[in-house]
């Protein structure tokens, strides 16, 4: 190999470890950009475009008219990070910002960021007057990432790749490639739409995939063009500093065209996390799993949205069982512990709508935040924003946020839990184990390692006097981290212990971290283990037992189809490392992957996130 080459293959290989790549421990923050805050003054001159928008009807200051822009933009996030940051969050998801056609539809202006007209171009509405909608060259776009980066913040992009517009007043789906024209619906020379009509049949693989959502122009992946446009603009972003994405409309798109997506996008920024809108999603239906687990990015957990939102609605019968019921299929994903969970979000009544009553909320929020997955917040629950007008249905689950109150209850509920999950890795790692469970009540441990969390909850009007054995948590007197409440655990028993009504007690072990110049955080799936049997991660370097069985690297069950482990790295750092998964049993020898080994070259420092699956080396 010439010594090019071998530079070359040495900053691949160290590429692939620029930054962490665990998403499991971060807390997303949902902004629907237009509706967040104005950062701007108020006196049309200040805005882009005012007059003409003016004109076109596009904007509605004084907030009435829900399906017009409201004046959010990004210097309104950037004034609001110290908020954000004091509330916990780790994550910013923000609303498309691309660049939208200029026009309504049946009084509708796209606020919401998904009629795209030029993907690799800024939406002007939320940049300040005569800026440069250029990603290289809008100042607020690079102040905002940089803003949110010093704070400790990533920055999560909506990007939607399944469609552009739909027909306005006799335009549809006119797309620029950066300022230029690349294709339009009614002039499809280059072939860059289906022209299928609507979606008549939700069910139909065939329809979902070709006819079109609500009229919008259905981009035709099998088109390279379109394939190269739209990787291309994505990765102009991630150039820009966008750390995340988060993916819309999955299911209308087929599996081969997201591998071949997320495959590039991890090429050009390695390490990037990415989740997507598979809408409706449920554990049970095959094709909805088939995506999860096949297209290399996390789906949004709408299985457990709904198993919360009818625990507390009753909607459906059932209470506690409901989320139970969710969690119990945790098997079938490869990654159960990175979906993506939420209670709401912009396309379906906010959570006090459906439920209005501000304690059940809370319960909810205690759930969200202590369950596995990573949690996502949509904005101003924290401040039990809402508007039940129709109901609470789009678009008035999308009213202007209001209060930034940080003494707030719900406020400080967040900051508290969000506060707990950055100290306690069982919330982001650790396994579910429930104690007791009924319709009203609930008891459950989140374990790793030395770290534990018990989490117990009364969603009934009266009180419960709880009795509970064989709960997996430490024996000792604890706090309560919401009520200050004392919570004593002995001989792994909660003896007639009253929990009032409405109420969730949280109390908390903190085991030490696991430290070293590198930490890889490992991740095998598709074993599932019986009683006696664990699973380790034996090696070619001290730290995995240099290949002796007896010192591999033991791992933490999470569930049934997965284990994970935290090793710590330091005489191995810089290097090549071959390793392979065995299973320990209790009286037989240990049963090894039928596989050569699996390689890994480490960084010389960082933490880094290693997923694998039983008997597949890649």
């Amino acid at each position: 190999m010439s010594e090019t080459a071998s530079q070359r293959l040495n900053q691949i290989d160290q590429g692939f470890f620029n930054e962490p790549v665990d998403f499991r421990s971060e807390v997303i923050y949902f902004i629907i950009v237009d509706r967040f805050c104005d950062g701007h003054s108020q006196l049309s001159s200040d805005i882009e475009g005012s007059e003409q928008e003016e004109s076109k009807g596009l904007y509605d200051r004084t907030q009435q008219d829900w399906g017009k822009y409201w004046g959010g933009n990004l210097q309104g996030i950037i004034n609001k990070i110290p908020y954000l940051k004091s509330l916990g969050v780790t994550s910013l998801w923000l609303s498309p910002l691309f660049e939208q056609v200029s026009d309504l539809q049946f009084s509708r202006a796209p606020m919401h960021g998904y009629w795209t007209r030029d993907f690799k171009r800024l939406n002007p509405r939320f940049l300040k007057k005569d800026e440069s909608t250029r990603l290289s060259e809008s100042a607020t776009l690079r102040l905002l990432i940089d803003s949110c980066h010093r704070a400790g913040i990533k920055v999560v992009l909506d990007i939607v790749c399944n469609h552009s517009s739909p027909d306005i007043n006799g335009s549809k789906g006119v797309v620029l490639d950066d300022g230029v024209p690349l294709a339009d619906f009614n002039d499809d020379v280059n072939n860059f739409y289906y022209h299928e009509g609507e979606i008549t049949d939700w069910e139909d693989e065939y329809q979902l995939i070709h006819l079109e959502m609500m009229g919008l122009a259905t981009f035709n992946e099998k088109n390279i063009a379109y394939r190269d446009y739209i990787k291309s603009a994505i990765k102009g972003w991630l150039d820009a500093g966008v750390d995340a994405l988060r993916v819309d409309t999955l299911k209308h798109m087929p599996i081969w065209f997201w591998q071949e997506f997320t495959t590039e996008m991890k090429s050009h920024k390695p390490g990037l996390f990415m989740f997507g809108e598979y809408g409706f999603s449920k554990p049970w239906e095959q094709r909805s799993v088939d995506y999860a687990n096949n297209i290399g990015m996390s789906i949004l957990d709408f299985g457990l949205c709904d198993g919360i939102r009818f625990c507390f609605s009753g909607q459906e019968p059932g209470g506690f069982y409901q989320v139970e019921r969710i969690l119990g299929y945790d098997r079938v994903y490869h990654r159960a512990n990175e979906l993506v969970t939420f209670i709401d979000n912009h396309d379906m009544p906010r959570f006090l709508s459906a439920v209005p009553d501000e304690q059940l909320l809370d319960l909810a929020m205690v759930l969200l935040l202590t369950l596995r997955g990573v949690p996502c917040l949509f904005y101003g629950t924290e401040q039990y924003l809402r508007n039940d007008t129709n109901g609470g249905q789009d678009p008035y689950n999308r009213p202007m946020m209001d209060r930034w109150d940080e003494e707030s209850h719900s406020f400080q509920l967040v900051q508290a839990l969000l506060s707990l999950r950055e100290r306690n890795q069982a919330l982001a790692f650790g396994s579910h184990h429930t104690a007791w469970v009924n319709e009203s009540f609930y008891l459950y441990t989140r374990n790793f390692r030395d770290s534990a969390v018990l989490v117990m909850m009364n969603r009934s009007d009266s009180e419960h006097v709880a009795s509970v054995d064989n709960i997996q948590f430490p024996d000792g007197t604890y706090t309560c981290h919401l009520t200050g409440y004392p919570v004593t655990i002995s001989n792994g028993k909660l003896e007639h212990y009253v929990v009032n009504g409405k109420t969730a007690l949280v109390i908390s072990v903190e085991g030490a971290p696991v430290t070293g110049q590198v930490v890889a955080v490992f991740q095998v799936n598709g074993f599932e283990t019986k009683p006696g049997q664990s699973l380790a991660i034996t090696g070619s370097c001290q730290e995995l037992g240099a290949w002796d069985h007896d010192r591999a690297f033991g791992m933490e069950y999470v569930n049934d189809n997965t284990w994970l482990a935290t090793v710590p790295f330091d005489a191995s750092t810089g290097s090549l490392v071959n390793y392979k998964f065995l299973v320990r049993q209790d009286a037989d020898y240990p049963i090894l992957e039928n596989l050569t080994t699996r390689k890994l070259v480490l960084p010389e420092q960082g933490r880094i996130a290693v997923d694998c699956f039983w008997g597949q080396s890649t």
